[in-house]
């Protein structure tokens, strides 16, 4: 045990020596006492940075602080960073448009999503809308309807609409060409919140003369019908039974009455009685359809397609828009095909006894 203590002893006096030979001391040159702080300087620094390596690789080690990540949606966007500063969470923004202009300026989606343990300082991605692409009503007036039409059709193509226009339009005459917008609800610069209906007022073309209704009463309805189609007067028939007094085939009842002024475009409702029995192998029936309004009359056309293809126009005529009735006797298995602006819209078979 002596020489164990001995042994120590000697050597903690030979490394103290040593150090008094690195410590500067009166004996030393300048220039040895210079470069013995410098050996000692550098001999500290190198100490002082092993210990801060080792402190900072054991933090690394032992982890960042975990915690969970909080449902901001919804929020603001300021709300939404104060609520990621608590928890020691950084945010990394994207911008996109909404289709609710009400959240503009607050937060939509967030990545990740809320509930999920992360270790602090993970940056969070928050998407944060910025409004409506359309957040305000345009100014329409002026502008033909099938311009606003399409124009609105193609602005929410990709997103839920905000604006829709009210049918039915309300339509009167004016100077301004046919279809024009001339007053729209809500004002132009009118701020969108949510789905909104646009009340329109179209023109409906310069007042032209009234007509005079023809009389009707007691003609065939196919005198009837070529009347009406050269007068460009609508029209919708409706049939009943034979009565005794009344010939076949011939109309008892007009809305408007003979001699009443119509505005252009007025329909007339007409009451017929059956006609005699058909040929053999043909029938007797109404074509009854309704076509949407339109703005301007269109070019309207009705034609017979045999089972042959062999095809015949029965009338054409300007029209409105609206329900077209019309009585017809053609053979069995005929088409009849109604056309606006030659754009077929409807197929009518014949078949069976109809009425």
């Amino acid at each position: 045990m002596k020489l164990y203590w001995y042994r120590i002893t000697d050597a903690v006096s030979r490394l103290w020596v040593q150090l008094q030979r690195i410590i500067p001391n009166q004996s030393d040159t300048s220039e040895e006492r210079w470069l013995k702080i410098v050996i000692l300087g550098s001999i500290g620094i190198l100490i002082l940075v092993t210990i801060a390596g080792f402190m900072a690789f054991s933090l690394v080690l032992q982890g960042a602080e975990q915690t969970v990540v909080p449902d901001v949606r919804g929020k603001e966007l300021t709300e939404a960073l104060v609520v990621l500063q608590d928890r020691e969470l950084y945010p990394k923004l994207q911008l996109r448009f909404s289709t609710d202009p009400s959240l503009k300026g607050k937060v939509i989606d967030q990545r990740p999503s809320a509930g999920t343990v992360v270790k602090a300082g993970k940056r969070i991605t928050l998407v944060v809308s910025k409004g409506s692409v359309v957040d305000k009503v345009e100014d329409f007036r002026g502008k033909r309807l099938e311009e606003v039409r399409a124009h609105l059709q193609s602005l929410f193509a990709s997103q839920k609409p905000l604006l829709r226009i009210k049918e039915p339009v309300t339509y009167v005459f004016h100077p301004s060409p046919a279809g024009t917008v001339l007053e729209q609800k809500p004002e132009p610069g009118t701020e969108l919140t949510g789905l909104t209906d646009l009340i329109l007022v179209v023109s409906r073309g310069p007042e032209v003369e009234k007509k005079k209704m023809p009389n009707l009463i007691g003609r065939s309805y196919s005198e009837a019908l070529e009347l009406l189609v050269d007068e460009q007067i609508p029209f919708v028939f409706q049939s009943q039974e034979r009565k005794q007094g009344k010939r076949p085939g011939t109309i008892v009842e007009q809305t408007p009455k003979a001699g009443e002024e119509i505005e252009p475009g007025t329909p007339v409702e007409l009451v017929m009685t059956e006609p005699a029995e058909p040929p053999k192998d043909s029938r007797f029936g109404l074509f009854d359809y309704t076509l949407p309004f339109y703005p301007v009359v269109v070019d309207l056309k009705v034609e017979a397609v045999s089972p042959g293809g062999e095809r015949k126009v029965l009338f054409s005529m300007k029209h409105p828009g609206g329900r077209i009735a019309f009585p017809y006797v053609q053979p069995m298995n005929t088409t009849l095909v109604l056309s606006v602006f030659d754009r077929e819209v409807i197929r009518h078979n014949v078949q069976g006894k109809e009425n």
